[in-house]
C-alpha cells in the first residue's frame, strides 16, 4: 500500500511533505514551473505533431499538477487522430481532499483538475486507470514504489517528467538503477526533463544513454536539465479497423474501448446483444478472493476498481446496489481475516463483519467497492450507437496485405487490421488449443415482497430487485446446454436454503423465470487475451467474473491493437497469454 507522505499545508498555502522535508512545487508559481520545466522542457506540443499515440512517463505524480497542465495543453493542441497516454508513478499518495486543496490555487485549470479529482484513487497498491475521452487522454497511475512500477510497465515513452522530491532529500528516486530503468522505457528520440542539475542525476542520465544539457531554470533555480534519448520518433500508425465477434459484456467493452482509442469497429453477433449470460437480469461485480500479495490478486483488484469506475460513468442506472456481502463458511475465518487487509484494496473497502444481512448467525466480508448490476443495461450502454451485424462467423483468412477477411453466413467482411473473438461459448470451434471449458449456469428470477436487503454470495448468490430478486446459480462443467431445467430450479432453491432458509421456504411455491447460459473458463480460472493467429485476438476465459474482468481485459486488448503502451502489469499480462500453460496458477 502507498506510504504516507505526511502531507501538510504551510502558512503560505503550499503543500509540503514532512516525510521528505520538501515542497511539491515552486512557491513562486507551481503551474508556471510545470509548464516551463516539464511541458516546454519536453518540447510540447511540438513533439506530438503528426497524430498517433503520444506516451508520457512521469516519476512523481504528487498533486497531479503536471498531468492537469499537460491535459490542458493537449486539449488545446491535440493533433488530428492523436491520443495521449500517461504512465505516472506515486509511492506516497495524498488524499483527494488534499489534492483538491492544492489544485484550487489555479482556478483556470478547474475543468481539468475537477476531471482528475473525480477519478482520484484510494490508497492501495496496484495500477489505477483513468480515462478522459473528451480530450483523448488516458492515465495509468502506478501506486507502488518506483522500481516496482518501472519493472511492471512494458511501455515506451516519448516524453519523460522526472519530478520526484529533491535528490538530496529523496535520493532513491534518482538512483542510477532507477535512471537505467527509465532509459529502458524511453522511445527513440524521447526527451526527459527535470528541475534538478544534481551531478549524480546528470551522470546517471548520461550513463543510461541520454545526451544531457543544462537549460535556464525556473524561479530561484538557476538551471535545469533536458536529456534526449538517441534515435528518431517512428511514424504514427494509421487508424485501425477491427472486427469484434460477440455482443456480450466482453464484446460491448471492446466496442467502448475501440471508440476510446480512436479505432473503427464492426460488431458481429448472430443472436444480438446480451443474448448469453450477459442477458441475466442481475449479476455481481466482485473480485476473486485471493489473500496473497501477488500478480493474480492485483489483477482482480485493478479490474474491479476499473469496472466500478467505468460502469458508474457510462451506465449509473444499471447499478442496482453498491457493496455486496460474502458469507463465511466453516473454514473461512482466518482466510477472511487476511482478505480484509490485502494491500491491493483500499483501506476500508473490504470489511470483516460478524453478521451478514439476512443470513442469521454467519459472519463474512462486506465488499464496499463491489456492485450488483443489470448486465443487459451495461451491454447496451457500452455498445452505444454501434450497429450489431447479426451474422455468424464461419472462418477467417489473412490477406496478402496483412488484413483479415471474415467469412460469415451472409458473405465476406474484408479489410480488418484485427479481429477479436469475444463470443462466449462460440469460441470453442476457433480456439481448440486454449484448453477452455464450458460451464453451464441456471439462475432464477422471482417476484416477491420478501427479498434480502443487500446482495449476498455464499457459493450461490442473491441480488434484490425492486419487485423481487434473482438467485442461483448452478455450476455444471462441460455442459453447454442453454435449455431451462426444472431440476436446476430445485437445486437453486436448495442452494438458497443453505444461506436463507426462511426466504427459500417462503418463496418455494412461487413461480420463477429461469434462464440458463454458458460461461467459458480456463483450468487456472484466469482469462485469456492476445493473438492466437496473425491479426486474430481472443478475449475469453472470464468464467463467472465476466462483469468484473471484461472492462480491463477489453482495454488491454484494444490498447495493444491501437498501439498504446501495454496496459497490464507485466507479471499479470504474462499469465493471460493464450499459450500460457494451464497449470501456471
Amino acid at each position: 500500500m502507498p506510504g504516507d507522505p505526511e502531507l501538510y499545508f504551510a502558512e503560505d498555502g503550499a503543500p509540503r511533505s514532512a516525510r521528505f522535508g520538501d515542497i511539491y512545487y515552486s512557491l513562486q508559481d507551481g503551474l508556471a514551473e510545470s509548464r516551463a520545466v516539464f511541458l516546454d522542457g519536453c518540447r510540447l506540443p511540438g513533439a506530438w505533431t503528426g497524430g498517433g499515440v503520444f506516451s508520457v512517463l512521469e516519476l512523481g505524480f504528487g498533486t497531479g499538477l503536471n498531468i492537469v497542465a499537460l491535459m490542458e495543453r493537449w486539449a488545446a493542441n491535440r493533433p488530428a487522430g492523436g491520443y495521449l497516454h500517461v504512465f505516472t508513478i506515486e509511492g506516497f499518495l495524498m488524499t483527494r481532499a488534499a489534492a483538491a486543496q492544492a489544485l484550487d490555487a489555479w482556478p483556470e485549470l478547474a475543468v481539468f483538475s475537477g476531471a482528475l479529482l473525480a477519478q482520484w484513487p484510494g490508497a492501495r497498491t496496484g495500477f489505477h486507470y483513468m480515462d478522459f475521452p473528451e480530450w483523448g487522454v488516458s492515465v495509468t497511475l502506478a501506486l507502488t514504489d518506483v522500481r516496482s512500477a518501472l519493472d511492471l510497465w512494458q511501455g515506451r515513452a516519448d516524453a519523460i517528467f522526472l519530478d520526484g522530491f529533491s535528490p538530496a532529500l529523496n535520493p532513491d528516486m534518482w538512483a542510477e538503477d532507477v535512471l537505467m530503468r527509465v532509459a529502458a522505457h524511453a522511445a527513440p528520440g524521447a526527451v526527459a526533463a527535470t528541475f534538478t542539475v544534481a551531478g549524480f542525476v546528470r551522470r546517471g542520465l548520461q550513463a543510461a544513454g541520454f545526451a544531457v544539457d543544462k537549460r535556464p531554470g525556473f524561479g530561484r533555480k538557476r538551471e535545469r536539465l533536458e536529456a534526449i534519448f538517441p534515435g528518431g520518433r517512428a511514424e504514427p500508425p494509421r487508424k485501425r479497423r477491427v472486427a469484434v465477434v460477440g455482443a456480450g459484456i466482453a464484446g460491448a467493452a471492446l466496442c467502448h474501448h475501440a471508440r476510446l482509442f480512436n479505432i473503427d469497429a464492426d460488431l458481429f453477433d448472430a443472436n444480438g446483444p446480451a443474448s448469453g449470460t450477459s442477458g441475466n437480469a442481475a449479476g455481481l461485480v466482485t473480485p476473486r478472493l485471493d489473500a496473497g500479495n501477488d500478480a493474480v490478486t492485483g489483477l482482480f483488484a485493478d479490474a474491479l476498481y476499473y469496472a466500478h469506475a467505468l460502469y458508474a460513468a457510462v451506465a449509473p442506472d444499471a447499478i442496482l446496489h453498491e457493496g455486496t456481502y460474502l458469507c463465511e463458511g466453516p473454514r473461512d475465518a482466518q482466510r477472511f481475516d487476511r482478505l480484509a487487509t490485502v494491500p491491493q484494496h483500499a483501506e476500508g473497502d473490504i470489511v470483516r463483519v460478524s453478521e451478514v444481512p439476512d443470513v442469521a448467525g454467519r459472519g463474512g466480508l462486506h465488499f464496499k467497492a463491489a456492485l450488483a448490476v443489470r448486465p443487459p443495461d451495461l451491454v447496451a450502454a457500452l455498445i452505444g450507437n454501434q450497429a450489431v451485424r447479426r451474422e455468424s462467423i464461419i472462418d477467417w483468412r489473412r490477406e496478402a496485405d496483412g488484413t483479415v477477411t471474415l467469412k460469415t453466413d451472409a458473405g465476406e467482411a474484408r479489410g480488418y487490421d484485427a479481429v477479436v473473438l469475444a463470443c462466449g461459448a462460440g469460441i470453442f470451434p476457433f480456439a481448440p488449443g486454449l484448453s477452455l471449458q464450458a460451464v453451464r449456469g441456471q439462475i432464477e428470477q422471482m417476484k416477491s415482497d420478501d427479498r434480502p436487503s443487500a446482495p449476498v454470495s455464499w457459493g450461490g448468490y442473491i441480488v434484490p430487485l425492486n419487485d423481487g430478486f434473482v438467485f442461483g446459480a448452478t455450476h455444471d462443467r462441460d455442459d453447454a446446454g442453454t435449455e431451462v431445467r426444472d431440476e436446476d430450479r430445485v437445486r437453486n432453491l436448495g442452494l438458497l436454503g443453505k444461506a436463507m432458509p426462511g426466504l427459500a421456504e417462503a418463496v418455494a411455491g412461487l413461480p420463477s423465470r429461469s434462464r440458463a447460459g454458458v460461461r467459458v473458463a480456463s483450468r487456472d480460472h484466469l482469462p485469456r487475451i492476445g493473438e492466437i493467429a496473425p491479426g486474430v485476438h481472443v478475449l475469453t476465459g472470464l468464467g463467472g467474473r465476466g462483469l468484473s474482468l471484461a472492462p480491463l481485459m477489453a482495454r488491454a486488448v484494444m490498447a495493444d491493437i491501437a498501439g498504446l503502451p501495454p496496459q497490464l502489469p507485466a507479471a499479470a499480462k504474462n499469465l493471460l497469454c493464450p499459450d500460457q500453460p494451464q497449470d501456471a496458477v
